[in-house]
């Protein structure tokens, strides 16, 4: 085999697996996103249902993964 096309040979290898690994990698990291997004909006649900079971009046912090801190309070329901 000539040098020449064993070297071309190599190069066309070679760019066709640093395609496939970015390819890869893209495609990773948008997995690793979309379930990210996911968590996300399973955890606000979750946290949703569990504010709109609390009586008046009543308060819930959360913590969030970033490691702030969260409170909500309800109003008491007043008189009409």
């Amino acid at each position: 085999m000539d040098p020449v096309t064993l070297t071309a040979g190599f190069s066309a290898a070679a760019s066709v697996s640093r395609l496939a690994y970015l390819w890869l990698s893209a495609r990773l990291h948008r997995r690793r996103v979309e379930l990210e997004i996911w968590r996300e909006r399973e955890r606000r649900a979750a946290l949703m249902a569990t504010i709109s079971a609390l009586p008046p009046g009543s308060e819930i912090t959360d913590l969030t993964p970033d490691g702030r801190s969260i409170t909500i309070k309800l109003p008491p329901i007043e008189a009409a």
